[in-house]
């Protein structure tokens, strides 16, 4: 199945535009730009994997009353599947192959996403970050801390909600009025446009069918074993939307934009790499400024890339 690289590729070059003065994608040395790979890729989930597995163990053979630390520490490795997802949804892909789909069910399938409806609002955010079709602005909750927190809160609902879309989906490939429906709740497009005929929601659902597929198959696990179903995966999950939500006001000030300048850029994103957040936060998507600044720049390669940044270009903030 062919995907949309059309939306990854305008975002580029759109990147590439020229910068004001004292910022600039053009100067950073090739050697620091190192593109992430599948199979690099592929490590990191099957790392995750393994402190998973590591951690249901210790969950089974340590008193209950470390239950909520090993909850929390499962949490953050599904948190970080996530975030190998989303260095997937960045690469320029045409077609998906072995790599990628191995990728899709190890990162993406647990934590009931796809790639391709990860690269529908992902990229869009990149995009238009900020702005109105932003799908991950929240507008004004500075200063507001029941807006704030209940931002976070709903984090709680963010896989069970993903796992109903795949249904919908589904269903949307086959009914043209499901899909404006689909894409506005589920892919969560704020362009406002009638999607009945768009082809990328079209795909989307289609994609969905592995992932529907997938969660059937974890029914007769459900079945078996409620209380480890319970207790190793749907509170850690519903721990791990709760992190996303966190982490994602914590990635951009709720300061709205109006163009796409690297500026801008530098304006509504922040670094979030002090102490203790980089153990909530993995894989170094804290380093989010400079991962808004060259998107396809490999996780592993962040903290050198924002070191050159803060050395020669006084406006990236420190």
């Amino acid at each position: 199945m062919s995907t949309f690289p059309h939306l990854v590729d305008d975002l580029e070059q759109a990147l590439d535009a020229p910068a004001g003065p004292g910022l600039s994608r053009r100067s950073v040395p090739r050697e620091l730009l190192v593109p992430a790979r599948v199979p690099e890729l592929l490590r990191m989930a099957l790392e995750e994997w393994a402190a998973m597995v590591l951690l249901w163990l210790a969950m089974a053979w340590t008193p209950r009353w470390l239950y909520p630390l090993w909850a929390l520490l499962v949490a953050t490795r599904l948190h970080a599947l996530g975030v190998v997802l989303h260095e997937v949804s960045h690469l320029p892909l045409r077609r998906h192959g072995p790599g990628v789909r191995t990728l899709e069910v190890l990162a993406g399938y647990p934590i009931a996403i796809t790639v391709a409806a990860m690269r529908y609002h992902h990229i869009r955010h990149h995009r238009d970050s900020g702005m109105a079709t932003d799908p991950y602005f929240k507008g004004s909750v500075s200063g507001r801390p029941v807006k704030y927190a209940l931002n976070v809160l709903r984090g709680a609902l963010l896989i069970p909600f993903w796992s109903v879309r795949p249904a919908v989906g589904l269903a949307s490939s086959f009914l043209r009025g499901w899909r404006t429906f689909y894409g506005r709740v589920f892919l969560q497009d704020r362009s406002g446009e009638d999607l009945r005929e768009s082809r990328e929601v079209i795909a989307c659902g289609r994609a969905e069918v592995w992932q529907l597929a997938f969660q059937l198959a974890l029914v007769p696990a459900w079945v078996a074993f409620p209380s480890a179903m319970l207790r190793g995966y749907l509170v850690p999950a519903i721990a791990a939307g709760l992190l996303a939500a966190w982490r994602l006001l914590l990635d951009h000030p709720d300061r709205p934009a109006c163009d796409r300048s690297l500026e801008t850029i530098v304006a509504t994103t922040r670094d979030n790499i002090q102490g203790w957040l980089r153990l909530l936060l993995p894989r170094n998507i804290g380093y989010h400024v400079v991962h808004h600044l060259h998107p396809q720049v490999t996780l592993t390669a962040l903290p050198r890339l924002r070191d050159w940044y803060v050395a020669n270009c006084e406006r990236y903030p420190r």
